[in-house]
């Protein structure tokens, strides 16, 4: 999430921003939790699968506990200027390193999931132990010796590896001879559109201001004011840069492909995203937007475009796409026994989604309450009915990505007894490490000396 950085020095967040950021927390972890249960249930799955389904759930449940950690650390950096708080490091901390999960467990389901790049155990033990090394153990030990935020944390390079990996195999699969067409082809090429959706959805929205060299796209903090050093920040925004190139790649082949005769839903998911850039572009890039008449002050608007665009994608949308793929692309058994569990994960996040959406709508439009709860309850029994039928439907016909494929491209491996039981225990470890470590970052103020330490961010 970004964090804008005030005159002063100081991070700002506009109240709604971080009401979203704690709606998407409760959002995530309850995809997470659910969609766990329910992994753990199905049998059915091939190794590749079983493991990039728990790698989905409990990325999303590190993900909520980040979000939530975003919401308390912009509260308490704002008490840190006003009341001397220092509570911020431990937020700030914890931020960071929940991000170190969420973008290892994209980049190791890159090479897994939907068709595995690594292809046998040795590979995938050595990928597994590259991944963790650079993009946890390393950044870990960086932070615990007062180096935190550099470059070497690499944070934009998740973009890049998955972008190569899944953008690869969706080229791949998109672009395959007609002869060799069919409904799997289809459906990988899909999948993967569908996962770099969620990876980097809210950066596509930000294209235009790459191209005519826009202040927000280019000289946006985004690691969060003053702690972050200038090498840490070009990475990540290289990171942004590639992923509106793979974006674009994508709308270019979904347009060429419409007009021969083969479009596919892709389309119609990737084309609002860089349409909402292009209008945002004369929204953020406007320095007088008060002739709208909508908001008084030229900085709220770009706020509220961003909650409802950029945050909307990164809190919310994020969320749904997972459900989607979960339950469209076979992940779930749905059977007697987990079809309550299934429908109550589905209708929780649509009920707290729609409601999150309704309850920011009223506060920027003064719409009265009990107006606000008919339609909520409106929303709600129409939300539900169509849950039913979507439910249904996405359960009864799953994707398959494995009929009519050669199987050269699924090999298959034998898993160790437990694995995937030691696999989710070592997330809850790592919970809790950096629990640890971010208490320890507070208590010896290493943020706060790396802040003064790098002066405002400029080395």
């Amino acid at each position: 999430m970004t964090v804008e950085v005030d005159d002063n020095g100081g991070l700002v967040m506009a109240s709604s921003q971080q009401e979203l950021v704690f709606i998407g927390a409760i959002l995530s972890i309850a995809l997470g939790f659910f969609a766990l249960r329910l992994i753990r249930k199905n049998k059915k799955l091939s190794w590749n699968e079983s493991i990039a389904g728990h790698l989905i759930a409990l990325m999303f449940i590190c993900k909520g506990i980040q979000n939530a950690a975003t919401g308390y650390f912009a509260q308490s950096f704002e008490r840190f200027a006003t009341e001397g708080d220092m509570s911020w490091q431990f937020w700030g901390q914890l931020t960071g390193m929940m991000d170190y999960a969420f973008g290892s467990s994209i980049i190791m389901i890159s090479l897994l999931y939907p068709v595995p790049l690594l292809r046998n155990e040795k590979q995938l033990k050595i990928g597994a132990t590259i991944i963790i090394s650079l993009f946890v153990v390393l950044r870990t030990l960086l932070d615990l010796t007062g180096n935190g935020w550099t470059g070497l944390h690499l944070f934009g390079a998740l973009y890049i590896f998955a972008g190569v990996f899944w953008g690869s195999v969706y080229i791949k699969f998109r672009l395959i001879e007609k002869a060799e067409r069919n409904k799997s082809t289809m459906n990988i090429a899909i999948v993967c559109g569908l996962l770099l959706t969620l990876q980097m959805g809210h950066i596509w929205m930000l294209w235009p201001g790459l191209f005519l060299q826009s202040d927000y796209f280019y000289f946006v903090d985004l690691g969060g004011g003053p702690v972050t050093s200038l090498l840490f920040d070009y990475i990540w925004l290289a990171g942004y840069t590639f992923c509106i190139a793979v974006g674009l790649s994508m709308l270019a082949i979904e347009v060429y492909q419409a007009i021969n005769g083969n479009s596919s839903i892709l389309l119609y998911i990737i084309l609002p995203y860089f349409v909402l850039g292009t209008i945002g572009h004369a929204v953020l890039s406007s320095s007088d937007l008060a002739a709208f008449g909508f908001l008084d002050q030229d900085t709220e608007i770009k706020e509220l475009w961003k909650t409802f665009t950029t945050q909307m994608h990164f809190t919310i949308l994020r969320s749904l796409i997972a459900m989607y793929i979960l339950l469209k692309y076979g992940f779930f058994d749905v059977n007697e026994e987990t079809r309550p569990t299934a429908k109550l994960m589905t209708i929780i996040l649509i009920v707290v989604a729609t409601s999150a959406v309704l309850e920011l709508v009223q506060s920027i439009i003064p719409i009265n309450q009990m107006l606000t709860a008919a339609l909520l309850g409106i929303i709600i029994a129409f939300g539900i009915g169509w849950e039913e039928r979507s439910f249904d439907g996405l359960v009864a016909n799953p994707a398959n990505i494995r009929d009519y494929i050669d199987k050269k491209w699924f090999p298959t491996v034998a898993l160790p007894d437990g694995f995937l039981k030691k696999l989710d225990y070592s997330f809850l470890i790592f919970i809790m490490i950096c629990f640890l470590v971010s208490f320890i970052v507070w208590q010896t103020d290493g943020l706060y000396e790396l802040m003064l330490k790098r002066g405002g961010g400029s080395v």
